[in-house]
């Protein structure tokens, strides 16, 4: 095929447009952009986390974390979506940083002078204390950090926590063992080897910690093991612009109202709320008018044509039936919805109690639904107020690895309540089939109490 003259002329135009951007210049010239611009162009935000309590985790199907809070408003406001980027080897933080694989670190990291070697950091943006973490018995707690000697410390292999243990040894002229386990355990999965009696000793940040206690609640926290450290996201030091306007951010975000709401829903509210009942309750004969709500209760489970008590024991079990409430990630009201989750349902936290209620139960009817290939209606119950608790994905998680190991997925009793604990273990949560990460949550002991308090005012009818 012969090619005129004014063809070859138009292609070599054509070539030329395509490789030269709208100012002119040739685009294969152009240098890859770094720090901000890079960001910005790309759309998003890559944070390096970790799946713990103050930094990033999945509860009630919906992202939380009070880092990952943090960040997600700072890339809204410069207009990208933030990337979470999962880190289990503390090593490895530093590492993807400097690689490019992440922009900045967020794993509720203390500012150190050593570590202001290998990167850069943020404006504060909290404080913390690393504490002692034993079991809650008055006959063998350690207040003076000198009844450290010869005892044996389990702490997260590579983690910051070695230096200071260095330091306590030199402090008291004498030997502190120190062990770790395979797989990188965070400080979450270890408070919870304390709890268990698995090890006696661990070293957590008292944020972490008071966050963990929440849940298991026989352990002790108040020991103090170091001064007060700030807490900073760490950033490349090449990344001044990042660095210059996450400070900015930092610097006006740290006293607004947000910051404050941000502070009572990860840590404050367990202060200042007393709803949130440490201690197992029972519930005996006398009490068999349950609330003020009654009423509410068996209006609302009659249009669904509900068991109302079942409704009920699911509400003293979130609030107490308190309808001001407030909970943990931001829970509210006397069915503790999360902000996401509410709204779908038209409850806010200032709803009445019968708008509250009946919210609750159409949640808890869409759950039931969501679990039809459980045969069994008790069985299916229980696998209702998993949900409730833990969010379906968890609970999903734990149906995939009950199949896994040969366990049934389809019973709840010693079958997949089982595997909702091996979610809390990093041997399993971050492996196939799990999917959405560690969970340390109450899901196993929240069915039995609801289910088993459920039945006993059926009895008593």
């Amino acid at each position: 095929m012969r090619t005129s003259i004014g063809s070859i002329v138009l292609l070599s135009l054509f070539m030329l447009t395509c490789n030269t951007s709208n100012d002119g210049k040739d685009l294969s010239q152009r240098k890859p952009l770094k720090d901000l611009a890079a960001i910005l162009e790309r759309g998003t935000l890559r944070v390096l986390t970790e799946n713990g309590a103050v930094s990033f985790y999945e509860y009630k199907d919906k992202f939380l974390g009070f880092e990952y809070d943090i960040l997600d408003t700072f890339a809204r406001s410069i207009g990208v979506d933030l990337e979470v980027v999962m880190i289990s080897n503390p090593e490895s933080f530093v590492k993807k940083l400097n690689t490019f694989e992440g922009d900045i670190i967020a794993c509720n990291k203390p500012i150190t002078m050593s570590d202001k070697e290998l990167h850069a950091f943020s404006l504060p943006y909290n404080h913390s204390f690393q504490v002692l973490i034993q079991r809650n018995n008055p006959d063998s707690l350690i207040r003076d950090i000198s009844e450290l000697q010869n005892k044996t410390l389990y702490i997260r292999n590579k983690s910051a926590f070695v230096k200071r243990i260095l330091h306590l040894e030199d402090e008291i002229g004498a030997n502190i063992e120190v062990r770790t386990l395979p797989n990188y355990p965070i400080a979450e999965d270890l408070i919870e080897k304390v709890s268990n009696g698995e090890i006696d000793y661990t070293i957590a940040m008292e944020n972490t910690a008071r966050i963990e206690q929440s849940c298991v609640t026989n352990i002790d926290i108040s020991t103090l093991l170091s001064v007060r450290q700030n807490i900073a996201f760490g950033l490349r030091k090449s990344d001044k612009l990042l660095k210059e306007k996450l400070d900015y951010f930092l610097d006006d975000f740290l006293y607004s109202e947000a910051y404050k709401v941000l502070r009572n829903k990860y840590f404050d509210y367990m202060e200042e709320t007393d709803f949130f009942i440490r201690q197992k309750d029972t519930i005996t004969n006398e009490d068999i008018h349950l609330s003020d709500y009654d009423e509410m209760f068996k209006a609302s489970a009659l249009k669904r044509n509900w068991d109302w008590r079942f409704l009920a024991s699911i509400a003293y079990q979130e609030s107490r039936y308190n309808p001001k409430a407030r909970g943990f990630g931001g829970a509210y009201g006397m069915m503790q919805f999360m902000p996401n989750t509410g709204p779908s349902f038209n409850v806010y936290p200032d709803s009445p109690p019968e708008v509250q209620i009946d919210a609750g139960m159409q949640y808890i009817d869409k759950l039931y639904n969501a679990w039809d290939n459980i045969e069994s209606r008790e069985q299916r119950l229980k696998f209702t107020l998993a949900s409730y608790n833990a969010g379906k994905g968890h609970v999903e998680d734990a149906v995939r690895l009950a199949e896994k190991l040969g366990y049934n997925p389809t019973i709840w009793d010693e079958n997949v309540e089982l595997m909702i604990k091996l979610l809390s273990d990093p041997n399993y949560y971050r492996k196939t089939p799990v999917k959405y990460g560690a969970y340390r949550g109450p899901a196993k002991t929240y069915v039995k109490s609801i289910y088993s308090r459920y039945m006993l005012w059926r009895e008593n009818e």
